[in-house]
């Protein structure tokens, strides 16, 4: 198993990074195609939990909510129709109304069950795996775009010169691949105090302290592409650390309300896509609240 997860890694880490530093468009088409296939287990998963979401829209309705986030971070390079939307909107507003949109449409869909409270249960849930990939998975486009004040995504910063959203981008997969590195292998080292055994049992205290260490030295390489100071790791590494467990243990208890100890079986070693991205999900959103309001960056 071992053997299997680590040869996965080794041809899918390269490809990654080289998605993260060639940029757009193809970062955005590889969240869309995430996405999807990420929708597809949440749906199964739900579904398997006994909350029966309209499979379909849910799916289709999640892709919307996915699209709205991809093109207001990607404002610069859309046009026709979609800049008359973010002009009368603004990007913020295209995907609220978009939620807003899914939410409702989620809730006329619960009227075909035919108990009030299954039906509530259905909307509750279905809007629940709309926003949860499709709200938050674009915010990792979102932290690619980040700028310098009075810059844009492409200005040079850093140790190596490379573009400020590159550098932003880098960093979150450095620091979220710091944290599972280390929580893995200091769990498997020496975990033996269990933290939330009723979720996943695996996951010890140690593994937390070994995952928030690497996790920090990994924001250290990343201030250092992005030009921070150098507070700035120690703050940002263990910050966006625990939103990656959090981001774990939210996709784990989804898991174990379904039954399931794998979300799919699409990554040999690994499971399916939800079990790769579920740390992204939360710690992309934290980075880049974190880079706006603390780093002074802009979109």
């Amino acid at each position: 198993m071992l053997r299997t997860r680590l040869l996965t890694a080794v041809f899918l880490a390269p490809l990654i990074l080289a998605i993260v530093v060639l940029g757009e468009p193809w970062l955005s088409l590889l969240i869309g195609i995430v996405g999807f296939l990420a929708l597809v287990e949440v749906v199964a998963l739900l579904d398997a939990a006994g909350y029966q979401p309209p499979q379909v829209l849910t799916i289709v309705a999640g892709m919307a909510l996915l699209a709205a986030g991809l093109v207001s971070a990607n404002t610069e390079n859309v046009g026709g129709l979609l800049t008359t939307l973010l002009t009368n909107l603004d990007a913020p507003g295209l995907v609220a109304a978009t939620l807003i949109a899914a939410i409702l449409l989620m809730g006329g869909a619960a009227f075909t069950r035919s108990d009030p409270r299954d039906g509530f249960v259905t909307w509750a849930m279905s809007s629940f795996g709309v926003a949860y990939v499709g709200l938050l998975l674009p915010a990792i486009v979102l932290v690619a775009h980040l700028a310098p004040s009075g810059g844009s995504a492409g200005t040079a910063v850093g140790i190596l010169g490379l573009g400020s959203g590159i550098a932003w981008a880098l960093t979150l997969v450095l620091v979220v691949w710091g944290y599972d590195i280390g929580a893995y292998l200091t769990g498997r080292a020496i975990g033996r105090r269990h933290m939330l055994e009723h979720i996943s049992p695996s996951k010890t205290l140690e593994g937390l302290v070994g995952g928030l260490v690497l996790s920090t030295i990994a924001a250290g390489i990343g201030a250092a592409l992005i030009g921070l100071e150098a507070w700035q790791p120690l703050v940002m590494g263990p910050l966006v650390g625990l939103s990656a467990q959090v981001g774990d243990l939210a996709e784990s208890m989804l898991k174990r309300a379904a039954g399931r100890k794998e979300s799919g079986f699409l990554i040999p070693g690994h499971g399916g896509i939800l079990d790769r991205i579920d740390s992204f999900l939360f710690a992309a959103p934290i980075l880049a609240g974190y880079a706006i309001l603390v780093a002074g960056r802009t979109v």
